[in-house]
């Protein structure tokens, strides 16, 4: 490549990087890594021995095991970016398992004990019966054995004190 086409494409990295710096630098911001490579932009386009100097030490690190390190270590930054988001749905899907269990294993005890209680609520039902029906025997048998001029069984004062409880 020239010399010429050389300096052409590090003024066209340093034009790129201060224009992606400038709406950091307006709101108040420090873009380094913009910034940082406007500078090293311009020096190569203008210095010969910097632009030089620049390339050797870019082909070194690019060159052999050194990208496959930096790659490694790229991949693994950009994994600790979405560490959380994994973590969460990992969790989630466990959760998720631990909630079937419980819902399948009391299904299963619910339905191992369905006669047990069925036939507890028949027995309840009968006794319950019995239970609402006696007393309301008993209260017609009280109402059609009482006389019109005796106070009722559970009125001590008689008729006598109907008449204040009416007023409250």
């Amino acid at each position: 490549m020239s010399d010429d086409h050389e300096v052409m494409l590090w003024c066209g990295l340093a034009l790129t990087a201060g224009v992606v710096a400038a709406p950091g630098l307006l709101t108040g911001g420090f873009p380094l890594l913009p910034l940082f490579l406007a500078v090293v932009g311009m020096a190569c386009s203008a210095h010969r021995p910097s632009r030089r100097f620049v390339m050797e030490k870019t082909g070194e690190a690019i060159s052999g095991s050194r990208i496959r390190a930096l790659i490694i270590v790229f991949g693994a930054i950009m994994m600790i970016q979405i560490l959380p988001v994994e973590l969460a749905l990992l969790m989630a899907g466990d959760v998720l398992a631990y909630v079937e269990l419980v819902a399948a294993v009391s299904l299963i005890a619910g339905r191992a004990r369905w006669p047990v209680v069925k036939a507890r609520l028949v027995l309840s039902g009968q006794r319950t019966a019995r239970m609402i029906w006696r007393p309301v025997a008993r209260a017609r048998r009280a109402v059609l054995h009482r006389r019109p001029g005796r106070p009722a069984a559970g009125d001590p004062d008689g008729p006598a004190c109907a008449g204040t409880w009416a007023f409250a």
